[in-house]
């Protein structure tokens, strides 16, 4: 009986409830992983070198500060009232949701674009190219 009412009690709970990133093109939105449609951050998990590594962290630690700022506190965060969330129709081969997320009337990926903290990544038809390295020196 307790078992059953604890399954319902958490079939009814808002999918919206709280805010997660993982890093800077995913995050968590109640249960349901997003990746950020449309770019590509830098790995902080597997990240290949160490600015990668250091580049990543502060891409995460961007849509950590605009997410704040847009929602307040991520963990009660209620994302249906402060973010805009475009979802595709398919999801990505990790099933997670692709959607652009707008955060204060602008696109999140966008922001992360032009502050250098990300890449546009477009995949035309379904077929991704592959992810340019994050380690590259650029020659002098």
């Amino acid at each position: 009986m307790i078992r059953s009412l604890l399954i319902v009690l958490a079939l009814s709970l808002p999918a919206t409830a709280g805010i997660y990133v993982i890093d800077g093109d995913t995050i968590v939105v109640g249960r349901e992983h997003i990746r950020i449609v449309g770019i590509d951050a830098p790995e902080t998990r597997q990240a290949r070198c160490d600015a990668e590594l250091r580049l990543g962290l502060e891409a995460k630690a961007r849509v950590l500060f605009l997410l704040q700022r847009a929602c307040g506190p991520l963990a009660k965060a209620d994302a249906g009232r402060c973010l805009t969330i475009q979802r595709q129709p398919a999801p990505d081969r990790y099933g997670r949701t692709l959607a652009r997320i707008g955060v204060g009337g602008r696109d999140l990926g966008a922001t992360l674009v032009a502050e250098g903290l990300a890449r546009p990544y477009i995949c035309p038809r379904g077929r991704c190219p592959a992810r340019k390295p994050w380690c590259e020196v650029p020659a002098p």
